[in-house]
């Protein structure tokens, strides 16, 4: 092309039109200011004719004559010349091309919280970073990137160790599980077409099988390529940890009976990752309070996993939580990692039953509903209104008949009949009994939870005949007393007597046989828990699209959030409890307040074992100390410029006081 060759530069700093404007702005100013007029001092003396023949012959002051000092006017230009190389950056773009394009992938997962490093797992991962940054080879340019259940990026490609290191030192951990093939597929998105493109990943290794399988090291276009594709890379890895000494709770919840309004049954599952037997103590407490109401002791052998009923927790509050503790009851800590070691539910609130009370007065039956609290709305009408509220028998949960029934027996719906007679019961009469005794119950069934009937007095009953699909679950000598019934869309319960006369009213088993039988009537209709998972993004339902939800976070931090469509999009990123309050038009007041428990439940992350080798698609990644380098580090001419720089300024200061630049 020419007979000189000039060399391809890149520039690393200021780009070449701001350091072109920079320097001719400065060599015009420096120039300027060299070509203004001097400014004589003026001396008053007493006779001037005797001064002047000493003055000697005076200087020309013409602009031509004043570029005299152009030895000093040539140094500051070269200064400034030097000041502007060094902040361009130049670097021959041969070296830069050479370089690697490097991908440092840091986990901060909840297994990188453990605390079996020189403090914790993740401080160890961020020295290994430094480390990296330190020994970046010329023309190098790193990306510091760290990843959970989502990934952010920190910093650009850079080659400025600060930046670099500062971002390093941002990096802390979560409570959520590491995404691999989602940190994966952004490292291998920003490397593709760079120059060796490099990834590092320092991490504990804690990712399933699963995910360990999904990498493909063949070209994306490739026929079995069915996976992530990672052709090109070279990946490296940094192992984190050191020991396995970690008993987790990997799940936790709760829920009400279907047969009990007011009844909750929990359950939790421990896991000891320990590789040996362990012995520890878990604590469950209720409310704000954080009143226990439960003490576990469990001995668990290596890699046991147990499931722990509990099947009646005396919980009024709707919030409980379950913590691990050592055997002995010590407030120590029972293992490396804490994220696991709390877990927690809340309770679904009973559903309110709609009930409908057909009869006359009864105020021991009217008494019983109104103990039941909120778990019933009852609505009453006379007996002689049996016929005219058939139409509205299916708007409730239960239709209760007292000492009454309708002219023809219902064959859809859940009802009670207490006393029931005449041609619509449901249940044929044959006569009636005369102080009855209870017999034979069946214990187990619904209707009879934590009752003891045996000792009741009856004064009179009906005698009742049995279909095939009917269930005596009380009798007197083979003549039911309590009948349970059902069939497809329909439920029966039916008494056989008038509870006044018996002295069941007077006893506490009333309410509690009412609350049984409305609770089997009604079926499983209760509120179910919804369990959160870190690193999810819960859609919770919106009752319109101008709805807003009001959500404080386990740290009692509050965002607002608006409704996308029919639901909220929640980002679960903390182990805890969500208070959430919804108001229907976007404004303040009016919706419902919830609350929702988060715990990790992963029981990959809850094994820290280490990994000191990760093998990834089949192949082992090599670690970080046989990563080839690219040319030894070298200054850059930045560097140069500004040594020399400072070089000129000590000649400067030489040759002003030998004269040579006055």
């Amino acid at each position: 092309m020419g007979f000189f060759a000039l060399p391809d530069f890149l520039l690393g700093g200021l780009s070449a039109g701001a350091s072109a404007g920079i320097a001719l702005a400065g060599a015009a100013l420096l120039t300027g200011l060299y070509l203004l007029k001097l400014q004589r001092r003026r001396v008053l003396v007493a006779f001037s004719p005797l001064w002047t023949a000493l003055g000697g012959e005076r200087r020309s002051e013409r602009w031509a004559r004043r570029l005299r000092r152009w030895v000093s006017l040539l140094l500051q230009l070269a200064f400034l010349a030097l000041l502007v190389l060094a902040a361009a950056d130049p670097r021959p773009a041969a070296a830069d091309r050479g370089g690697r394009s490097v991908v440092i992938l840091i986990d901060r997962s909840a297994s990188m919280s453990a605390r079996d490093e020189e403090g914790l797992r993740i401080g160890r991962a961020r020295r290994a970073a430094q480390e990296i940054v330190a020994g970046m080879a010329a023309g190098d340019r790193l990306m510091i990137v760290s990843f959970a259940a989502t990934v952010t990026p920190e910093t650009g490609f850079e080659d400025d160790t600060a930046r670099l290191r500062a971002a390093i030192e941002r990096v802390g951990t979560g409570e959520e599980p590491g995404d691999l093939r989602g940190a994966l597929a952004f490292a291998r998105a920003v490397l593709r077409e760079r120059p060796h493109p490099t990834l590092i990943l320092i991490s504990d290794g804690a990712f399933s099988e699963d995910a360990r399988r999904e990498v493909r090291w063949t070209d994306p276009g490739s026929p079995d390529n069915g996976g992530l594709s990672l052709a090109g890379v070279d990946v490296r890895f940094v192992p984190v940890g050191r020991r396995r000494d970690n008993v987790a709770i990997l799940s936790f919840a709760a829920r009400r009976k279907p047969g009990d309004l007011t009844s909750v049954e929990a359950a939790l599952v421990v896991q000891n990752f320990r590789a040996v037997a362990s012995k520890v103590l878990v604590e469950i407490v209720a409310g704000p309070q954080r009143v226990a109401i439960e003490r576990v002791r469990l001995t668990l052998e290596r890699d046991e996993r147990r499931r722990y009923v509990l099947p009646d927790v005396p919980a009024a509050d709707t919030r409980l939580e379950a913590t691990l503790l050592p055997g002995d009851g010590s407030a120590a800590a029972v293992d490396d990692l804490a994220v696991d070691d709390r877990a927690f539910a809340v309770v679904p609130a009973a559903a309110t039953l709609k009930v409908l009370r057909v009869g006359e007065g009864n105020l021991f039956l009217d008494g019983a509903l109104l103990s039941l609290g909120d778990a019933v709305d009852v609505r009453r009408a006379r007996a002689a209104a049996v016929s005219s509220t058939r139409d509205s028998w299916n708007a409730y949960d239960v239709v209760i008949f007292d000492g009454v029934t309708p002219p023809q027996a219902p064959t859809v719906g859940r009802f009670l009949y207490l006393d029931p007679g005449g041609p619509g019961s449901p249940f044929a009469v044959r006569g009636t009994l005369s102080d009855p005794v209870v017999s034979e119950t069946k214990p187990h069934h619904p209707l009879l939870r934590h009752l003891a009937l045996t000792d009741i007095n009856i004064a009179r009953a009906r005698r009742l005949t049995l279909a095939a699909d009917d269930v005596a679950v009380a009798s007197a000598l083979g003549n039911p007393l309590i009948i349970a019934r059902t069939r497809p869309n329909l439920r029966v319960v039916a008494l056989a007597f008038d509870v006044r006369q018996s002295d069941l009213p007077m006893r506490s088993a009333f309410p509690l046989l009412l609350s049984n039988a409305l609770s089997f009537l009604a079926g499983n209709q209760q509120s179910q828990a919804v369990t959160l998972r870190t690193g999810q993004t819960a859609r919770l339902p919106a009752p319109n699209a101008a709805a807003a939800l009001s959500v404080v976070d386990p740290h009692g931090q509050r965002r607002r959030l608006l409704a996308l469509g029919d639901s909220f999009e929640l980002p679960v990123t903390s182990v805890g409890f969500y208070s959430m309050a919804t108001t229907g038009d976007g404004g303040s007041g009016g919706g419902g307040n919830r609350d929702l428990a988060a715990n990790l439940n992963d029981a990959v992350e809850s094994d820290t074992a280490p990994v000191p080798r990760l093998s990834l698609g089949g192949r082992l990644l090599p670690p970080v100390d046989q990563t080839p380098t690219r040319g030894g580090q070298h200054r850059s001419y930045g560097s140069w410029a500004l040594i020399v720089a400072a070089a000129l300024t000590l000649f400067e200061w030489w040759s002003y006081h030998r004269r040579w630049t006055v």
